[in-house]
């Protein structure tokens, strides 16, 4: 078996080490381990720093012209399907470039919580949520963060903070870091692309496992997160549109998509 790391990247030369070093500080060597880094239209000296960083876990560099999440996460997914004979039980961590994983041996900590929790699909360290459609729009409510998050710096209340090491069954599971057995892309499929460039893929993502009768989660292990990191890329760097006209398109899309899961 092996575990995966797909990390996106798009100029984050002051982060991109101690991203990369998160991932090699906190993987155990049990298994196999390889991490997929995609260089997203990097203008920076980032694809520098990830080409000349050593470890002795494998660093696959794919470079991508500034296509944003949704898109470098399918590059990802494509390069291991395509090229690494992935097993069903294989691990999938998605690692936005903006998480410091902190959980000592975390691949084995998800082992053994797929391996006790068989029916897991889509899992969150992060955020869980509910999920309505209102007016035609989809919405998340009952929003679960982890300690480890920041909407506390950001927001007063709305959100139950969950402590460390908890396991919360969800209906939607929401961003990184995020993990996944290989054979839940396999019967469900990868990212939708008619999300791109970003946002609500997560909320997708986890309604096609709820239909497919898989359960997600929110499991609070340690990462570290700030608000001043930023994200993938900032609202300003999606071309031709703002994030919130993004968002809102997504949230129609996805109402409509999913229609019949929410009669």
């Amino acid at each position: 078996m092996t575990v995966f790391y797909i990390v996106p990247t798009h100029n984050k030369e002051d982060l991109i080490r101690l991203v990369l070093d998160g991932i090699v500080t906190t993987n155990s060597r049990q298994e196999d381990s390889r991490i997929i880094c995609i260089l997203d239209g990097c203008t920076d000296g980032t694809e520098s720093i990830v080409e000349n960083y050593k470890s002795d876990i494998s660093i696959t560099i794919l470079k991508a012209d500034d296509i944003h999440e949704i898109l470098s996460l399918n590059t990802g997914l494509d390069y291991i399907k395509n090229n690494c004979g992935p097993q069903d039980n294989d691990l999938i961590f998605m690692i936005q470039d903006d998480v410091i994983l902190g959980e000592k041996d975390i691949d084995i900590r998800f082992r053994k919580l797929f391996n006790k929790e068989p029916n897991l699909g889509y899992v969150s360290m992060r955020i869980g949520a509910s999920l309505e459609v209102v007016d035609g729009y989809l919405g998340d409510t009952s929003l679960l963060e982890s300690e480890f998050g920041h909407w506390d710096q950001l927001f007063s209340g709305g959100h139950q903070t969950v402590k460390h090491n908890t396991l919360k069954m969800v209906e939607c599971a929401i961003r990184s870091p995020t993990c996944m057995l290989w054979e839940r892309f396999k019967n469900v499929g990868f990212f939708d692309e008619a999300l791109a460039p970003a946002g609500f893929d997560c909320h997708d993502m986890s309604i096609r496992l709820n239909i497919a009768g898989y359960n997600n989660a929110l499991y609070t292990m340690r990462y570290r997160s700030d608000v001043s990191w930023g994200t993938m890329r900032q609202p300003e760097k999606i071309k031709d549109r703002s994030i919130y006209d993004t968002y809102g398109r997504n949230r129609m899309y996805l109402a409509e998509k999913h229609k019949d899961y929410f009669k």
